[in-house]
């Protein structure tokens, strides 16, 4: 038995690969062949996850930066910034200027 293989709980027969459909999405499990009982495990729990919370975000953002003092700002729309984890306090915001491709990219840390 390899280490993705999970014994099912009642039987204890070797769970296989199956699907689930949620809110028109469809998730990766693992079923027992006999009792057919359904299970995620831990890795397949955070991908369902980072699937459902990327299809709650929008493909593009449109914002026009706003003047702050000398500075220049911009708005995060609440899905992202909870996504993110923007409220946080300890999240920080690394910008790369790509002056060749007209790009400003913010990535976390």
């Amino acid at each position: 038995m390899t280490p993705s293989e999970r014994l099912c709980i009642n039987c204890h027969v070797p769970m296989v690969k199956a699907a689930m459909n949620y809110k028109g999405l469809k998730f990766e499990a693992r079923q027992c062949p006999k009792c057919r009982e359904k299970i995620f495990t831990e890795e397949l729990t955070m991908k369902a996850i980072s699937q459902l919370e990327k299809n709650r975000l929008e493909p593009k953002y449109t914002k026009q930066p706003i003047k702050i003092g000398h500075s220049w700002g911009v708005t995060f729309p609440k899905e992202v910034a909870d996504v993110f984890h923007l409220g946080n306090g300890k999240t920080k915001l690394v910008m790369h200027p790509n002056v060749e491709k007209n790009r400003i990219e913010i990535v976390l840390e």
